[in-house]
Order: C-alpha cells, then structure tokens, then sequence
C-alpha cells in the first residue's frame, strides 16, 4: 500500500492563466506557415539576410521587387487539409516576415510624409494583384475547423530598412525613406489592419518581440481588436512565451509559470506569471542532402528544394519532448513556389497524425477529475506502456510533485504536469495490474490540484523510436552558438547516447576524425565525405 503524502509548503500567490491561455494550451498542436517572399527569393539589407534560403554572408542579399512573388496555384485548401491531418487545432501564417512584403492587400498610407505601403500582394503578379493570401488562408481555416492566427513581424523590415527595431541609417534600392517615428505609425496602421478585416484570430505572433517603447500601444490595439488572442512574444493580458530552442526538444520539468513573460527557459514552480511556453520547429531537414543554400537559422523555415521532410520517428520524438512535457508544437508548413505542399509533405503529416492516435486516441484505462491519490485497475489480458496526466489549470498550476506506483512499486517520481505530461515507461505492464497515483507536493494555501484526465496507453502497434537515424556522408553546421560539446575520440553509439542523454541536443555529427559534436538546432549542413550525422529518437 503505498502511503499519501501531502505537502504544502511551496508559495503564496500562484498566478492565474486567462480562459483565452487555457483554450490556447488545449490546442496542444498547433502550426505555422511561411509563404511569403523568402519562399521565391532571399531578401535582406546589404549582407544580412533577414528573410529565405541565402547563403549567409553573401553580398548580393538586397530587396526583391514585388513582382518575384508569382505563385501559380495556391492552395491554402491544401495547407490546413495537411496540418489537420496530424492535428493542429490552430493556424498561424505568416503574412509579412523580415523582407516586409505583405501577403495581404496593406492599405497603409500617410500622404503627410508621402508614404504608401507599396510592398504587397497588390503590387504582384498573383491575380493581377487582386489577390489576398491572408483571407483564402482565413476563409480555408473557418472551412475545416481551424483556427487562425497572423505572423506579422515587428523588428526586422527590408522594405522599411529596419532592423531590430530601429530604422538604418543607409537604404538600398527600393527600400522607403522612413523616420522612426514613422515607422511606429506605419507598423500600427498594418496591424490594425489585419487584426480589423480577418474576424477573430486565436494567435498573433510577434518574432523576436516588439518595439519596447511601443508595448503598451500594440497591447492597447490588441486589446481593442482581438481581445481573444494569445499574443507570442507579445504584450498584453494572454502572452504565451518562446520556450528559447527551435530544436523541438525541451527539458523536462516544463512549468506553465515563469519569473517574467520573456523567459525562454524551462520557467519555475514559483514564477510570478503564468505564460505558458510554444516549441517552434521545422518540418523540413537537411540530412541526407547537401543543402548548399541556407540561411542563418537553417533555411528549413521556407521551402527549400534541398531538404526533405523530417521522419516520422524524428516528428513522435519531438511530440514527446513538447507536448508531452507541457509545451505547445508549432509545426510549421513550406509551400513551394507553385504556392502547394509537395505530396512527400501531405503523406507525412498524415502519417505523423495516424501514429498520434493509433497511439493516444483511445486508452486502456482512463479516469477523470481526480484529487490526492487514487487507484486505477488494469484487467487481466490488458496491457501499457505509457501514462498520459493532465491538471486543471484553471486555478493555476499547483502540482509540485507526484508519485505513480504499479502494484505498490514507486515507478514514476516526477515534479511538473501542468497540461499535459506524457510519462514513457520504457517497458510493457501486463494487467492485472493497479496503478496508484499520488500527489506529494502542491502549492500552499492554494485550492487542491484536480487531475482532469489519468489514462494508460498501450502503443505496441505503434512502434516507439529508439536510438538515432544516421546519415553518412553529411554534416550538420555548428557554429559557436549551438555547440553544447565536443569530443575526440568518439563513436557513432556514444555520441549517439551522448546526444539522446541531453534533452537539448537537436542533432550531432561525428567526424571522419571521430570528434563528436552535439548540437542545440538543426542549422541544415553539407555533404562531407567520411563524417556521420545523426538525430535522437525519443
């Protein structure tokens, strides 16, 4: 019998999600696409890309013209027929990135300073330039039951010559001659725009942030226009936060609160706010090509004819290390220059999304709204491996630990829950089995934690990924920033079990000289004969 233990001695005061935050945790998956002008040419200012597939450094990086946006049978139907399939709930498209080109018609002018946003899907070839990407976009999201939402960059504009925030001092060709001052106007009015003319948005997100000066502006006007929405990086009352890796691998615990809105860590059971976390990552790999055009975050977030879909075992692991430790998945979608997914993208969301409930849709056992500690029965001839906890958040998260045992065994001793926590037991139990979970540890003074949703799941039929996919011949770039180690005289199988040991570790590569280097992002790579590169599977 194992024996309850209840404490409470851990902070006064936990923070509060908003029902808008609660809805936007439920989604759990979520995606994002990038269409845009990157998708046809990299755009930047001098030697910066700020947006698409360039080889990074590179000097002839300037301003496309307008007219370089000619797609030539957009499907946005397609788009969220293929994010639906593996199960995203909502949508984010990015309609104007670092190049500053508007995939929506920007009605945006102040004849005071002699100003028209003439950088837009108006000013392209696609329907003779009557065309709107962001309302086929919304319009398809309402057809299949998905909600939308808006990428809109506020910190990097080529058009407006801006970077970090700030106007350049210097223009390039076909860049607008701008203050600072005019900036902040001009950025307002575009999103007043979009968050007026498409209906009610689930997300809006803000890349990199937002002019700090600015703040309590762009939350006012979101307030006024989308009260509902989860602001990504962004101001107001229902900001989610950056979980500070695109590797699609976090570390568990993962906590619901945080010491402030921009910390892009794992967060703490005592922080002062509730925002939960969103894991961004891409679809697309480089390993097992040779991806000569890249960008300085892996020109995987465009569509890039060099990389591939990610595998399937690749997808389930980053599912594991996000959704199962209390983050949201953006998965994000590239269509190519036609304006369609490739039909090796569709098959694999839709793979991803039959193992997802071959596995999860249906539990062996399963109880809700439970307290304290409780037992749950496993019948003869049933079996699982996996245990699938969700707390009710709507109080906060007040879990702090917890314990589950099978058959009076203690097998699984953990601290954070908070939407979900998918546990991997690594090993079949066969029923007739009780399985008793236990709160040890919850917050003070706070109401009892409820549990929404206990249940056991058996995957057998859906294999679980172990070890690492290998690829020979490649490397994977590693500058400074995302190197976590190296070592010489390694192997494939320890630095493979290197990489698998450390939840941070996106991918690796040995070299022919047998120096392995683990890596925190997958920043694409290159054929390099004799070296070996890999990936965890979790």
């Amino acid at each position: 019998m194992i024996q309850g233990v209840l404490m409470a001695a851990v902070v006064l005061g936990v923070p509060i999600p908003t029902p808008d935050q609660l809805m936007w945790a439920s989604d759990e998956l979520t995606s994002i696409g990038h269409f845009n002008m990157g998708t046809f040419q990299s755009c930047g200012i001098g030697a910066m890309t700020l947006e698409g597939n360039a080889e990074e450094g590179a000097s002839y990086i300037a301003l496309p013209p307008a007219s370089t946006f000619a797609p030539t049978n957009v499907s946005t139907d397609q788009w969220i027929q293929a994010i639906k399939s593996y199960g995203a709930k909502h949508a984010v498209l990015v309609v104007s990135h670092g190049c500053g080109f508007n995939t929506f018609p920007s009605n945006t002018a102040f004849p005071e300073f002699d100003f028209v946003y003439n950088y837009s899907i108006k000013h392209s070839p696609w329907k003779n330039g009557a065309g709107d990407i962001a309302r086929e976009f919304v319009d398809s999201c309402h057809k299949y039951g998905i909600r939308p939402g808006f990428y809109h960059g506020a910190m990097n504009n080529a058009f407006l010559n801006v970077v970090g925030g700030k106007v350049q001092p210097n223009t390039i060709p076909g860049q607008a001659k701008i203050t600072q001052d005019q900036y902040y106007q001009i950025l307002l009015a575009n999103l007043r725009q979009l968050w007026t003319n498409y209906g009610p948005l689930a997300e809006v997100w803000f890349d990199g942030g937002y002019p700090s000066d600015k703040g309590s502006e762009i939350a006012s006007l979101l307030q006024e226009l989308q009260p509902t929405a989860v602001a990504f990086g962004g101001p107001g009352k229902n900001v989610v936060r950056w979980c500070g890796t695109e590797s699609g691998h976090l570390s568990y615990p993962y906590w619901s609160t945080a010491s402030a809105v921009n910390d892009c860590t794992r967060g703490e059971p005592n922080g002062a706010v509730f925002v939960p976390a969103e894991a961004d990552t891409c679809f697309q790999t480089g390993a097992g090509v040779s991806e000569k055009d890249r960008a300085p975050y892996g020109g995987c977030w465009f569509f890039n004819a060099n990389m591939v879909p990610k595998s399937l075992s690749a997808l389930v692991s980053t599912y594991h290390d996000t959704v199962g430790i209390n983050a949201n998945l953006l998965l994000d979608w590239t269509p190519d220059q036609t304006g369609t997914l490739l039909p090796a993208h569709v098959q694999r969301y839709q793979e991803f999304g039959s193992w997802l409930r071959a596995c999860y849709d249906d539990a062996v056992v399963q109880v809700a709204n439970k307290t304290g500690m409780f037992s749950v029965t496993v019948p003869q001839g049933a079996a699982f491996d996996r245990i699938v906890i969700k707390e009710d958040q709507t109080k906060g998260q007040l879990v702090r630990g917890y314990t589950v045992a099978i058959n009076g065994k203690v097998e699984v001793t953990e601290t954070a829950i908070g939407h979900k926590r998918i546990v991997l037991l690594g090993k079949y139990v066969q029923g007739p089995a009780t399985v008793t979970f236990n709160v040890t540890l919850s917050a003070a003074n706070e109401p009892t934690p409820v549990i929404s949703s206990f249940g056991l799941h058996n995957c057998s039929q859906t294999p679980t990924p172990q070890g690492c996919a290998f690829t020979s011949n490649f490397a994977y770039n590693a500058p400074a920033n995302i190197v976590i180690s190296s070592t010489k005289g390694s192997t494939s199988s320890a630095c493979c079990s290197s990489c698998r040991a450390l939840s941070n570790c996106a991918v690796f590569t040995l070299s022919a000289a047998k120096t392995c280097v683990l890596l925190s992002a997958n920043q694409g790579g290159d054929a390099t004969q004799g070296a070996l590169s890999g990936s965890p599977l979790r």
